[in-house]
C-alpha cells in the first residue's frame, strides 16, 4: 500500500509566495497554535495543534476576548491577535481535530534523535511546530510520509511566525525565551539531508514566482517536490 504524504506547516507566513494549491493537495496537514489559513499558505484546515497554554485558553476553558488580548498582547500584534480570535470562533469546527500537543517532550524527543543518529540535541523546551515535526517522526513515518513547509531553514534569515511582535521575535532570535532556535534549524536541516523528513518546501523565496534559495550550501530541493511545483 502506498504511502500517504502529510504536510506539518509551520508559523511562517510567506507574503509573496503562494503554496495554497501546494498545501491543499496534501493527503493531511498539521497546523499549529494561531494557524493562518488561507491566504498564501493554503485553505484546507486540517489538524490543529497546540501547546498548553493556547489549547487552555481557546479550547478547554475558553475565555472571552479581553483576556485574550491581556494576556497575549506582549506577544502578538493586537490586530491579528483580534482577527485569529474571531476566525476561530467561526471556524473552530472546520478543523479535523484540534489537540494538546504535549510539549514537555525534550528527554523523548532528544532520545530519537539519538536514534537516528542526529548529532544536535534539544537543550530547551521544543516549539509546537518542532514537537509536531518530532511526534509525527515517532509516530507517522512508517505510515506516512513527513513533509514539512513555512520553517525558517535558512541560518541567517531572522525567524518570525505570523502575528508575532518585533520585539518577541527580537528577543527570541537572540536567544531568549524557552525555545532555542539556532538549534530547531540545525535539527530540521538535519532531518532533512539525511532524508528523516522532506523539508524542501523550506527552501523556496519569498517571492510571487517560486524559486529555490540557491545562497544556502548543503540543501538540495527533492525530486518529488519538485515535480509537485512543476505540475500545480
Amino acid at each position: 500500500m502506498e504511502k500517504k504524504n502529510i504536510l506539518v506547516i509551520g508559523g511562517k507566513l510567506n507574503e509573496n509566495l503562494n503554496l495554497s494549491k501546494i498545501i491543499d493537495s496534501f493527503d493531511e496537514i498539521f497546523r499549529c497554535n494561531l494557524a493562518a489559513v488561507g491566504s498564501t499558505n493554503g485553505y484546507k484546515f486540517g489538524s490543529l495543534a497546540m501547546c498548553q497554554h493556547v489549547y487552555d485558553r481557546f479550547v478547554a476553558n475558553p475565555r472571552p476576548k479581553n483576556e485574550i488580548m491581556n494576556f497575549y498582547g506582549s506577544e502578538y500584534e493586537s490586530d491579528f491577535l483580534n482577527d485569529w480570535f474571531d476566525f476561530f470562533q467561526k471556524h473552530q469546527n472546520d478543523f479535523k481535530n484540534i489537540f494538546h500537543l504535549n510539549e514537555h517532550q525534550q528527554s523523548e524527543f532528544n532520545k530519537i534523535l539519538e536514534e537516528h543518529g542526529c548529532p544536535f540535541r534539544f537543550s530547551k523546551m521544543p516549539t509546537t511546530g518542532y514537537s509536531l515535526i518530532m511526534t509525527s517522526l515517532r509516530d507517522l513515518s512508517k505510515e506516512k510520509n513527513i513533509f514539512v513547509s513555512n520553517f525558517t531553514i535558512d541560518r541567517k534569515e531572522r525567524r518570525k511566525s505570523a502575528g508575532v511582535t518585533d520585539f518577541q521575535t527580537n528577543m527570541e532570535n537572540s536567544g531568549g525565551g524557552c525555545h532555542s532556535f539556532s538549534e530547531e534549524i540545525e535539527i530540521v536541516r538535519w532531518l532533512h539531508q539525511n532524508k528523516k523528513i522532506d523539508a524542501s518546501l523550506c527552501f523556496l523565496n519569498d517571492t510571487s514566482e517560486i524559486s529555490v534559495n540557491e545562497t544556502d550550501e548543503g540543501l538540495e530541493i527533492s525530486a518529488f517536490i519538485n515535480d509537485l511545483i512543476k505540475n500545480t
